[in-house]
């Protein structure tokens, strides 16, 4: 647990990323639906590349997703602390549970929780 699980920044080409990153780090990736194209690096670890219509450097910046086992205490947690909800737990369909708060500096920090095995 808690360690970085995903990553996830934009790009405006999706078709030019997937070449780009699998010619440099040699990463896997596969498409999600139109907008988002899934990587994985070849010791494990990955993330999404979600497509957009303008990158500004800055505006875009890549948001960590930490792996946790249950999302809400964290949630409480951050905000006891300083932190904010910056989007609630929403689902990920067959995959897990999503979320993003903000440190007291207003930096992105995303939790992952996975979906239980059957």
């Amino acid at each position: 647990m808690h360690m970085v699980y995903h990553i996830e920044w934009s790009s405006t080409i999706l078709s030019n990323a997937k070449p780009f990153y699998g010619g440099l780090f040699d990463w896997k990736s596969e498409p999600w639906g139109d907008d988002f194209l899934m990587f994985s690096a070849p010791e494990g670890g990955g993330g999404t590349l979600m497509k957009t219509d303008k990158v500004v450097p800055g505006d875009h910046p890549p948001v960590f997703y930490v792996l946790v086992d249950e999302i809400e205490p964290y949630l409480e947690k951050a905000k006891d602390i300083g932190g904010r909800v910056k989007a609630p737990k929403s689902e990920i369909p067959n995959v897990g549970w999503f979320a993003v708060l903000t440190d007291p500096d207003g930096n992105a920090v995303g939790l992952f929780q996975n979906k239980p095995q059957e």
